[in-house]
């Protein structure tokens, strides 16, 4: 019977060192934020608002990598990419752009995708060196194949698109019409 008492003394010993249950849940379930994956992560960011988070999900949802269990889906990309654009992401601006000329995710749009080539051109950004070269010149190209009345219509769309990023009024802009 000894034996059975120090087992049971050594038992008790063991259990109460260990953390209980409730224990590891309230230690997980408290103000921090806890991340299960780098997805959840990256998604969490996008929903605060940062650019660089909603660019990333953009990407994955234009071009899945391999084995990441997403799928092409422009749709998404256009709105990922379109909320970084609004947040004044250069690049996003830009493939934003890019999406409406080719009519991917979006209703193909000439007029729209002059007011975003020409907000990538100006982005004061020093990481937009690269695409303010590659957006002048498309903007430049464009402003010859518009016509003028629609080339109004593009600068005044420009120019509020601006106010937008400029004011941080992001629940303001009217995203461009999606494809169905």
């Amino acid at each position: 019977m000894d034996k059975n008492w120090l087992l049971l003394l050594l038992l008790l010993m063991g259990l109460w060192l260990l953390p209980s249950e409730a224990e590891t849940v309230r230690e997980y379930t408290g103000q921090k934020n806890v991340y299960v994956t780098e997805w959840s992560k990256l998604k969490h960011r996008a929903e605060l608002g940062d650019p660089e988070a909603l660019f990333v999900l953009g990407n994955f949802y234009f071009d899945p990598p391999k084995g990441s269990g997403f799928r092409k889906n422009y749709r998404k990309a256009a709105e990922y990419y379109f909320q970084a654009s609004l947040r004044d992401y250069p690049a996003a601006q830009y493939n934003v752009a890019l999406m409406l000329a080719q009519g991917l995710g979006f209703e193909q749009d000439v007029v729209e995708s002059y007011a975003w080539f020409y907000i990538a051109s100006i982005n004061p950004s020093p990481t937009a060196k690269h695409i303010n070269n590659k957006t002048a010149v498309i903007v430049e190209q464009l402003r010859t194949e518009i016509p003028s009345e629609q080339l109004s219509i593009a600068e005044q769309k420009a120019e509020t698109y601006l106010g937008i990023i400029k004011s941080k009024r992001f629940r303001e802009a009217k995203m461009p019409l999606r494809k169905s």
